[in-house]
């Protein structure tokens, strides 16, 4: 069997020599469906924008595609299909929009959706402040290593669960109205000097106190009293 093509411009035909083989089984291609403009944003409402083209005002619809937010004042990209006139880009934001570029991903009843950023390495770099808000966060690494000259957190309050907790640093001051402190097992090892100053002091033990120094002192402006069932001295 033998076939003959035949193919021009947006149209293409087969032609065969048997009876029985259909003609045309290649339908001509539509025509063209997308032509390509540009114009200035006059105003918008949700999703809708209207458009300053060729002086023209056109109304046009949000493109999916089109994550920066398109504000007034912006020159964007059209593309004129059967389903409408849409902005598919942002090409240049004049003095009259706002200093913000908002990057998002909304449906069509203007709700946004989820937008993820994706790729071996990601750098987030400002000159100035990078602020985060939402109602909640949560961060999966496998090492996290911050770096900065002051380090401020505020809230009502802070839960943490390690297996182990590690501190280095140079001084530590805390200031607590109420502290409590629970352990199994406690060890301090103070170098130096060990200093406490309380307007009350009172230790309780279960079972044994046991203080031991080379040379113990106790003094007391009025009153040193010994209480107990035994007491053993020397």
């Amino acid at each position: 069997m033998g076939l003959q093509t035949n193919a021009k411009a947006c149209e293409a035909d087969v032609e065969t020599d048997e009876a029985g083989f259909p003609r045309n089984i290649v339908a001509p291609l539509p025509e063209v469906l997308t032509q390509r403009a540009s114009g200035e944003i006059i105003s918008r409402n949700g999703l809708q924008f209207e458009i300053r083209c060729s002086a023209q005002i056109l109304s046009a619809r949000r493109a999916v595609s089109c994550l920066l937010n398109p504000e007034p004042g912006d020159v964007v990209a059209l593309l004129q299909t059967r389903e409408g006139l849409f902005v598919t880009d942002v090409l240049m934001r004049t003095g009259t929009a706002s200093g913000e570029i908002t990057l998002n991903a909304p449906a069509e009843d203007g709700t946004p959706q989820d937008l993820k950023l994706a790729g071996g390495n990601l750098r987030l770099e400002a000159g100035g402040k990078v602020e985060v808000s939402g109602k909640s966060m949560a961060l999966r690494f496998d090492a996290i290593l911050m770096t900065a000259d002051q380090v401020a957190m505020v809230g009502r309050k802070l839960m943490t669960s390690m297996q182990d907790i590690v501190t280095s640093a140079r001084k530590h001051l805390a200031s607590f109205e109420t502290s409590s402190f629970r352990a199994r097992n406690r060890i301090d090892r103070i170098e130096e000097t060990d200093q406490l100053r309380a307007g009350n002091i009172q230790t309780q033990a279960e079972k044994v106190v046991l203080t031991k120094a080379g040379s113990a002192l106790t003094v007391a402006k009025e009153d040193v009293r010994l209480d107990g069932k035994r007491i053993s001295m020397g």
